[in-house]
This record gives C-alpha cells, structure tokens and sequence, in this order.
C-alpha cells in the first residue's frame, strides 16, 4: 500500500468514522453533509543515508462536509476533528510499499482542524472543515 492508500485506509478504521461519513473519497469532495475527501498535497525527502534509505514526509488535507444547524452541531463537528486527531498520533509502525522500496510509517499528526468554507453561504446547508495531516514514513533501498 503507498502512502495515500495506507492514511487512508487508516481513516477509514477510525471507530468513530462511520458516526460522520460512510465513504472517505481520494481527491474529490461533494458538499452534502457527510461526505469526506483526502486530497494528497505533496510528498518531500527529509533525509537520505549513504545506503539509500529514505525518510520522507507526505502531507493531506482532509475536508468533512457535516451539518451545522447550531452550536452543538458545530461542537460535535469539531470534537470529532479533534479525537480523530488524537486517534491518528497513536497510528504507526504499517507497511508502506512503492514500486520499487518497502517502508513503515513512522508518524502521523495533524493540525488545523478548523471550519474552511461554507459552500452555499447559508450554515443550515452545511459547512465544510479541513483537518491537515502528515505522514512520516521510511522507505529502505532495495538490497544489492
């Protein structure tokens, strides 16, 4: 599993998940209540040993289309975004594969879980939060 597919297989089994979505699609959104997407938002290089072994960082943005009729709509929402968070801290040591290289994730964190938009302008339709998440994992050279 690379990266994208291994957060966001550890997203779907979040125990919680199925209280708020029932589906987390990859690069895509729909903006009735409900529905997540994780848009993937760029893989760097940390650092590189003299074997080859790398030590990379991928970071996501996950936006959750929820309800938000009033505050405590609003306190549920963003309570969900924060145990999640939580949750997320304590996910590592998975397997990630690339074509050529096997690894493990290191780390997952998350910040800024906050509202981003309002798609309709009108709260009672729903409203839109992003939570950014970052991955750090290993990739090991292939052996000689």
């Amino acid at each position: 599993m690379n990266i994208i597919e291994l957060v966001k297989n550890i997203l779907t089994g979040y125990p919680k998940i199925s209280e708020f979505t029932n589906a987390i699609a990859v690069d895509f959104l729909d903006n009735s209540p409900t529905n997540f997407g994780l848009y993937s938002t760029g893989d760097e290089l940390v650092k590189e040993d003299v074997l080859g072994n790398q030590t990379r960082r991928h970071s996501f943005i996950l936006y959750a289309s929820q309800q938000s009729y009033g505050d405590y709509d609003r306190l549920c929402n963003s309570s969900f975004l924060l145990d999640l968070n939580y949750w997320l801290e304590n996910q590592k040591g998975q397997v990630v594969t690339t074509n050529e290289k096997t690894g493990e994730l290191i780390k997952l964190s998350s910040a800024n879980g906050m509202l981003f938009d309002i798609p309709t302008g009108n709260v009672n339709d729903g409203i839109t939060y992003q939570l950014q998440i970052y991955a750090i994992y290993t990739l090991e050279s292939e052996e000689l």
